[in-house]
């Protein structure tokens, strides 16, 4: 008697039945009572396996190569990805069939573009570090984080040898001076992530009326937010921005630190009202959660500053420095001024996101000497802290709760994310309605142009405003 055979016609009723969650014993049952088909249990699951489909097909094979390349792009290795896809996708399978899925889908470390000693290929290289330089993050970078940014912008993996002979070349001086910083480090220990959030706000470019506001873990490293706006000593918008953050966690932390500035009275009320009515008083001291301490001491935010005037912000600087020096903008215009803000604050916004989620992908290099996790990028250690010997600080708070904190002190909390008057950013709409424009993506290399051109339609459209309302708009800003 012939075997009976699962042919391809029942592949879409098992994955409709897979779906609804119903078990092997329940679509063998199915089938024979609806279809008249009985097989065993092991011919059903060798006809998934040669379909591709399992138990979580809706949950897991349809985004798996996606998380794939995600946390591979995330330079994690082969175990780490392993690790996080058990514990955070519901990943069944073995380290072993991962990897061959990964050689599959041909994703390699060692691919090095430039093994084969082609010049084509290492011109290639040195036109993608070219392109990086140019980048604000790229302007001060190092051999190591050079390498990291190939690999994620462009999908290149070169040697870190290579990588540094690229770097020598193209930026002696950026190498020498970076040769010569030390640092002497100091034993720093924290359990795990969300035991600290560190914040405290930068303002080296306040100057141009831009200021930035961060929060940081303080286990990992990893940068919980920037935010960009014209301020950052208002009490309501640091209140405002520590909400969000609690909102996406999920959770507080154990602890907030920051300096004794006003502006941080809001957040600081937050943590204690939260941690009171949240955390486990007999462990945690509400008025012990939050932590005022000399701003030279907020040393994991400071060290966040440090890095971001390195890689990102001294190049903006200059570049700001020159605009104004070139007189492309004048800071004394109130006009001016508003449309600078216009345009910088979100592009400014845009960048630090993208500059943040490349520092936190970041592997650091193994330190024997420091307390904290090493080896590793931040992004890993923060959500893996048992592979590094760290628990997990965060204390779960209510959603609802947090609605109701934001609709109880927030009600106007977009309009303080905003940074440009209504009836600025309306002006600015009307042009491009009137004049029919099509406004480009606004980048670091066409900002100016973009400035210029709006400039220019402004003082066409709106003479009057422009040349006679100078106080009027002084009134506004």
């Amino acid at each position: 008697m012939p075997l009976p055979v699962l042919g391809d016609k029942f592949k879409p009723i098992v994955l409709e039945l897979i779906q609804e969650g119903k078990t092997n014993g329940e679509i063998l049952l199915h089938l024979e009572e609806v279809h008249h088909v009985k097989i065993t249990e092991r011919t059903l699951t060798r006809q998934k396996n040669t379909w591709g489909l399992s138990q979580d097909t809706n949950e897991q094979e349809v985004p798996l190569e996606e998380l794939i390349i995600k946390y591979f792009g995330d330079g994690l290795t082969n175990s780490q990805i392993y690790h996080v896809l058990t514990t955070w996708h519901t990943y069944t399978k073995c380290q072993r069939t991962l990897e061959q899925r990964m050689q599959t889908m041909e994703l390699k470390r060692r691919n090095n573009v430039t093994k084969d000693g082609d010049p084509a290929n290492m011109e290639t290289v040195k036109m993608c570090v070219q392109q990086i330089r140019q980048t604000p993050e790229g302007k001060n970078v190092g051999y190591r984080k050079l390498r990291h940014l190939l690999q994620r912008k462009f999908g290149s993996n070169i040697h870190l040898t290579t990588a540094a002979a690229i770097n020598q070349e193209l930026d002696p001086e950026g190498v020498e001076r970076r040769s010569k910083r030390v640092l002497k480090r100091r034993i720093f220990n924290v359990p795990g992530p969300n035991f600290i959030w560190s914040a405290n706000g930068h303002n080296k470019l306040k100057k141009s009326d831009i200021t930035l506001y961060g929060f940081i873990d303080a286990y990992s490293r990893k940068v919980l937010g920037v935010f960009v706006h014209t301020t950052n000593n208002n009490p309501r918008h640091i209140g405002y921005y520590y909400l969000q953050l609690v909102k996406q966690s999920g959770g507080i932390p154990r602890r907030t630190t920051t300096n004794r500035g006003s502006e941080t009275i809001e957040l600081a009320g937050h943590q204690i009202n939260l941690m009171r009515q949240f955390g486990n008083i007999e462990d945690l001291d509400p008025d012990q959660s939050h932590q005022f301490t000399k701003s030279v001491h907020n040393q994991k935010i400071k060290c966040l500053w440090s890095q971001l005037m390195k890689q990102y912000n001294s190049d903006l600087i200059d570049q700001l420095f020159d605009a104004e020096k070139e007189k492309k903008y004048d800071p004394q215009d109130p006009i001016q001024r508003l449309l600078f803000i216009y345009l910088w604050v979100p592009l400014l916004q845009e960048g630090l996101n993208e500059w943040m989620n490349n520092y936190n992908s970041f592997k650091r290099r193994f330190d024997k000497k420091s307390m904290l996790p090493t080896g590793c990028s931040a992004n890993t250690c923060f959500n893996n802290p048992e592979a590094y010997s760290g628990e997990e600080g965060l204390i779960p708070v209510d959603l609802s709760t947090l609605d109701e904190l934001e609709d109880k002190h927030y009600p106007d909390g977009e309009d303080l994310m905003e940074t440009s008057p209504e009836w600025f950013c309306q002006i600015i709409n009307d042009i491009h309605v009137v004049m029919e424009m099509c406004c480009a993506h606004v980048d670091i290399h066409n900002v100016w142009d973009v400035f210029a051109l709006l400039r220019s339609h402004l003082c066409q459209s709106n003479s009057s405003i422009y040349n006679g309302g100078k106080m009027d708009l002084l009134f506004h800003l």
